[in-house]
Order: structure tokens, then C-alpha cells, then sequence
């Protein structure tokens, strides 16, 4: 018995290491480097092959320990028979990490059946510089326009002797463009840790979306010590605003309207209206022909449509009332009018005669005056002209004139000395022909004469008077 325990014993252990080496083959696991090399305060990434050498179609679960600072890119996957698969692993290190080399182990397990595999990864921890970002951060992470954003890097040296001279440059990216920028120039001492701090004051118009703070810590060699990035969002603002202008003159009027984009958005199709007495429409040029025209209740509404307007882009409409003709048909009619009312209210001398025109017959010559103004007149004189033809009866049945003779006849002169509003005078005086007079006889106007209150003379005639002599 004793000699057949070795036997049995060898036949255990054989069976042991033959059955190891088959559940170790049925999963392998390939990772490209025994030890990776991983810098602290970065995100280092690994990619593993994990192949399913079975002859069956298997699922796996992946999982890895120690769980700290470490991440898989997918904790499951279907794997045909001698099917390859990618497995990414994330390792990102704090920057103040021990440094040195740290172990994980990476396990593969299938779902349907009892077989797993695993494997040792060393990742040995570096760090590029004792002076590194521990931390870069915003006051909050969405913005409206308008408002401050604060951005606070903090440094740290985490070196026991030397002090480190540092630039920190850090910008503001939006779609990969550059909108500000702010840098930085310090000594950090040994063991110390330096906040700065930067307000970076967003318009109005800030086009809204994600925007990237972008830190990079250099030395004095210029040597990129470390980096960082933090995002954050500014919210959309739509905000039109319109402000309206009315210039007048005489001949017409001009209306401007502004429309103002004071949001961060470009807008389109925006619609401007202007409710207008309906009369208007004879009066309205506009610069712009308006896209619609509605009449309702006695008004009459245009409307113009503004197409792609930028932030803090101002565009106007502008439109006139001219009055032009108006004006014109306007100031002919006052002239017609007050020409009609200076005829109607304005002093009149009307001549009439009476008797036959015949040699020594004597023919009797009346001036009708009329005040038909409502102002009192002064000092009115009231001038005829008798033809040398005819000589002047000097007998008079109303008021006597005064008579002056010339070669080219006679001229008779009244002066009254008032005639008040609506009153009418008559003045009479005879004539009687020198010689018989074959055709006619032509008088000449009667002149009324005076003064206004501004002393303008002002003289009225009568119409020219013919009289009928003999007939061949």
C-alpha cells in the first residue's frame, strides 16, 4: 500500500497542473508591458487583450481591485469562439500621490460557465514635477450673459527644499478659439500651496454654449509642468429691444425705427409693425417696402419682416409722411380764401351814371362807397377823372369835391374823414359834353383810397365806365 500512495499522489498532482493549465487557457488575458509606467495627476490609459479560447460563444465580466483611482471602459461583452476583445482601463492618480509602484489585478470572469482568469498589472506611479495644479475651479457651472465668471487655479510645491518659479497661463476657449486670456508669474516656496484668482465679465452678446477654461503650469525653461481644464456653459438670451424716432418739418415727417439684438442668438424673421391712421396710406413712402399692408378699424397696419440679426446689430426701418402736396393744395386754398374774404370785407367804389350823352346835356355821375370791412376807416379820399371831352357842372347835390384842371382833363378830389364798419356813402357830381360825341365815351376809374392801421396805403378802383354818344 505504501508503495502505491506516491503513484496515486503523482496522478493528483498531474491532474491538478493539467487542469489549471486548461482553465487558464480557456481566458487570456495580454497585457502590452508587465509594468506601466502611469504620471500622477493625469488621466493614463491601458489597453488589454482579453480572447475567448473555448470553442463556445461565453459572456464575461471584468472587474479589477483595488477599485481606487482605476475605471473600465465596459464591465461586460459577448465573445464568439477565439473572439478578441479590447478592454480599456483609466487610471488617473491624485497629484500628491506616494509615488512608487502600486498592484492591480484585473479579473475575467464568464457568466454561464465556472471559468475565470486573472492577471497581476504593475503600475508604477511618476510624477513630472513636485510643482503641479491640485486644483482649478469656477464659481458655478452655467452662466447668463451679463454675469462674472471666477476662476481660481491653485498651485501647490509639495518639494521640502526648493523653490520653484512658475508661469501659468490660462485661457478661455470657445469652439477651439481663443476669447481670453490671463497669465500668471509667481514663486511658490516649498510645501505651500498659492489660490490665484481671475473674473473674466461676459457681454451680452457671448454666444451661448460650452466654453473650456484651459490651465498650463510652465517653469522657467518653459517646460510644461502641468495642465488642467474645467468647462463650463453660458446660457442662451434672447432680447430684442426697439426704440422709435419721429423728426418733423414742415413738408413732412420721418419715422425710424431701430431694432436692437441685445441677446447673444442671431434672430431671424422678426416682425416689425406700425399701426398708422388710415388716411396715411396717401402719405406713407417708406425706404423699405413693408411685406404686408391690413386695413382694420379706421387704421392701417404695415409690417416688415427682419431677417438674420446679429448680436448688438441694429437694424432700422424708416419711413415718411410727406405732406407735400397737402401743403400746397392747402396754402392755394388759404390764398383763394383769404383773397375771396379780402373781396368780400374790403372797401368798394362802384361808378353809375344817368342821363343821355348829347352835347349840353347834362349827365349825372354817382360813386357808391361801401365800407364792408369791420375796422373803421380814416381819412379816406375818393379820386375821379373826368375827360376833356366833358366839363364838370360845379353844382353838387352831395358832398362838394375838390376840382383840379388839367390839359388832360379833370380830376375831383372827396376827403372824408371816417367811414365806419358796414356804412355806405354815395357822392354825386354832373357832367355834359363840350362837343357831340359820335361812339363812346370812355370814364376811367374811380379811386378810393386809405390807410391801414400799419399806415400802408391802399387804394380800391371801381370798373371802368363807358358811356353811348350819337350814331353815324
Amino acid at each position: 500500500m505504501k508503495e502505491k500512495l506516491p503513484f496515486f499522489i503523482s496522478i493528483i498532482l498531474i491532474m491538478f497542473f493539467f487542469l489549471n493549465s486548461v482553465y487558464a487557457e480557456d481566458i487570456e488575458i495580454i497585457v502590452p508591458e508587465k509594468t506601466i509606467t502611469t504620471y500622477a495627476g493625469r488621466t493614463n490609459r491601458l489597453e488589454v487583450l482579453v480572447k475567448n479560447n473555448r470553442d463556445v460563444r461565453d459572456t464575461f465580466y471584468f472587474s479589477i481591485w483595488p477599485t481606487y483611482w482605476i475605471s473600465l471602459g465596459k464591465y461586460f461583452t459577448s465573445l464568439n469562439a477565439g473572439e478578441i476583445t479590447n478592454l480599456s482601463l483609466s487610471i488617473e492618480p491624485p497629484r500628491d500621490v506616494q509615488l512608487g509602484t502600486i498592484i492591480f489585478t484585473l479579473i475575467v470572469r464568464s457568466v454561464d460557465y465556472n471559468v475565470s482568469a486573472s492577471e497581476e498589472i504593475y503600475f508604477d506611479i511618476v510624477r513630472t514635477s513636485n510643482v503641479f495644479l491640485t486644483d482649478l475651479k469656477i464659481n458655478k457651472q452655467s452662466f447668463k450673459p451679463g454675469e462674472t465668471v471666477n476662476i481660481q487655479p491653485t498651485i501647490t510645491n509639495i518639494d521640502k527644499k526648493e523653490t520653484t518659479d512658475v508661469f501659468l497661463t490660462m485661457k478661455i476657449l470657445k469652439d477651439n478659439k481663443i476669447v481670453q486670456t490671463f497669465e500668471d508669474t509667481l514663486s511658490v516656496v516649498p510645501q505651500t500651496t498659492e489660490t490665484l484668482s481671475h473674473n473674466y465679465n461676459l457681454k451680452i452678446t457671448n454666444p451661448p454654449g460650452g466654453y473650456e477654461v484651459e490651465a498650463v503650469l510652465k517653469n522657467k525653461l518653459n517646460k510644461i509642468l502641468d495642465k488642467d481644464s474645467i468647462t463650463f456653459n453660458i446660457e442662451t438670451l434672447h432680447k430684442i429691444d426697439e426704440e422709435k424716432k419721429t423728426e418733423n418739418s414742415i413738408l413732412f415727417s420721418t419715422v425710424t425705427i431701430k431694432i436692437l439684438n441685445n441677446g447673444n442668438v442671431v434672430e431671424s424673421n422678426l416682425e416689425v409693425t406700425e399701426s398708422l391712421p388710415l388716411i396715411s396710406k396717401y402719405f406713407f413712402y417708406p425706404e423699405i417696402e413693408p411685406v404686408s399692408e391690413e386695413e382694420k378699424e379706421n387704421r392701417i397696419v404695415y409690417k416688415w419682416l427682419i431677417h438674420d440679426l446679429k448680436p448688438d446689430e441694429i437694424k432700422a426701418i424708416t419711413y415718411q409722411l410727406r405732406f407735400t402736396n397737402v401743403v400746397l393744395i392747402s396754402c392755394l386754398l388759404i390764398i383763394v380764401v383769404v383773397w375771396v374774404v379780402w373781396l368780400f370785407f374790403r372797401p368798394t367804389i362802384r361808378k353809375t351814371y344817368m342821363g343821355l350823352l348829347a352835347r349840353e346835356n347834362q349827365i349825372s355821375i354817382s360813386l357808391h362807397l361801401k365800407n364792408k370791412s369791420r375796422k373803421l376807416l380814416k381819412n379816406v379820399q375818393i379820386v375821379d377823372f373826368v375827360p376833356p371831352l366833358a366839363a364838370v357842372v360845379k353844382k353838387f347835390d352831395t358832398l362838394e369835391p375838390n376840382i383840379k384842371t388839367k390839359t388832360t382833363g379833370t380830376e375831383l378830389t372827396w376827403k372824408i374823414k371816417e367811414l365806419k364798419p358796414k356804412e355806405e356813402r354815395v357822392l354825386t357830381y354832373k357832367i355834359k359834353p363840350v362837343i357831340d360825341i359820335i361812339g363812346k365815351l370812355r370814364l376811367p376809374k374811380a379811386h378810393l383810397i386809405y390807410k391801414t392801421k400799419k399806415g400802408k396805403r391802399r387804394r380800391v378802383l371801381s370798373k371802368t365806365m363807358t358811356m353811348m354818344g350819337k350814331v353815324k
